[in-house]
């Protein structure tokens, strides 16, 4: 249980990082808005793949199955921080966005597991 939980810390310490790099490029005008608009969807798809590959390393099922799982959580918490925090609404950009994270956290599950059975 524990060596799970280290993908969804791995994928909220690449988040915080690398929006405080964005927060940083973005003040500093080093990135204009659509810029940094591109820089953070980068940055929640490289964190999906790392917590997804973290997490389904430690899982007996298989990949795709490992990312759906990592997706669905993630999703769940994403979505009650942005509602009960941000007060945002869902529309057909949130669907892009969590359709996009859908799409890493998959091919970071089969990469976690493929990569796991090469180690093996």
């Amino acid at each position: 249980m524990k060596k799970c939980l280290l993908g969804f810390l791995y994928t909220f310490l690449f988040l915080v990082v690398g929006c405080f790099i964005s927060t940083l490029l973005y003040y500093f005008n080093i990135l204009n808005d659509k810029a940094n608009t591109i820089f953070l969807y980068i940055i929640i798809i490289l964190a999906s793949i790392i917590g997804s590959v973290k997490f389904s390393r430690h899982l007996k099922y298989r990949g795709i199955i490992n990312g759906l799982i990592f997706y669905f959580i993630c999703a769940i918490l994403f979505i009650i921080s942005s509602v009960i925090i941000f007060k945002s609404h869902f529309g057909i950009k949130n669907l892009v966005y969590y359709l996009v994270m859908l799409l890493s956290s998959v091919l970071g599950g089969i990469i976690g597991k493929n990569k796991e059975e090469i180690d093996e």
